[in-house]
């Protein structure tokens, strides 16, 4: 008899509805990454229209593109069910982009990777460097220090004019109070002695030979 329930039960399981597959990430397309963006219309001496292309996702049907100005950290958002959108956007600034895969279906939401490019303003103007994308320590990771309690911090910096001078890390346990730790560093990546049991955040500034300067995004890391 026990057999039998045990029986009826699994089948009553194994009739039940599939479940919701998640929405895919989808493929970037255009603007490409870490490049100029040469295929915006330009309207006016401050202002271009930028058309963004992706490829479908499996399991989405609608899709959210983010937009934000590496400079001003302004954010451009839009929504749409085609695979393409366009944006007006401030010229003459490095942006960051993604877009999120999204279905009706269910409430998981799936971001792409995020791509970097700039927007041409005036011819004569100089690009300013692309925002450093931070590689170690990772976001939210755990690192073991050295025996003499410091982290190698490493980074990579890009720019389209190719005049990198210097970068200035900043180390804080506050998020909202950095503190420059080392400027004036020449090349991408650097030893910091730090200390252990701590919660830290930090953060990469890049300066161009035209003092132009870009921040990168925040990570944080906890020592062991």
């Amino acid at each position: 008899m026990k057999n039998w329930k045990l029986f009826v039960l699994l089948l009553l399981e194994s009739c039940g509805p599939d479940p919701i597959p998640d929405p895919e990430p989808v493929n970037l397309v255009a603007p490409q990454n870490l490049n100029s963006c040469t295929t915006a219309s330009r309207i006016n001496e401050s202002l271009s229209q930028v058309n963004f292309q992706w490829t479908a996702a499996l399991h989405a049907d609608n899709y959210e593109l983010v937009v934000q100005n590496a400079l001003t950290r302004e954010r451009f958002d839009t929504s749409t069910s085609l695979q393409n959108a366009s944006l007006t956007l401030p010229s003459g600034a490095p942006y960051l982009w993604f877009v999120r895969s999204k279905s009706t279906l269910t409430p998981i939401e799936t971001d792409s990777s995020t791509w970097q490019f700039y927007l041409e303003g005036s011819t004569s103007a100089t690009h300013f460097p692309f925002p450093a994308l931070l590689q170690s320590p990772e976001d939210e990771s755990e690192i073991v220090l050295s025996a003499q309690g410091t982290f190698q911090f490493e980074w990579e910096g890009n720019d389209l004019d190719n005049d990198i001078v210097s970068y200035d890390l900043y180390l804080s346990t506050d998020p909202d109070e950095f503190a420059l730790v080392k400027d004036g560093i020449t090349s991408s990546q650097t030893l910091l002695e730090l200390n252990s049991n701590t919660l830290y955040y930090w953060q990469v500034a890049t300066r161009d030979e035209n003092q132009n300067q870009s921040f990168s995004g925040v990570f944080s890391f906890q020592t062991e």
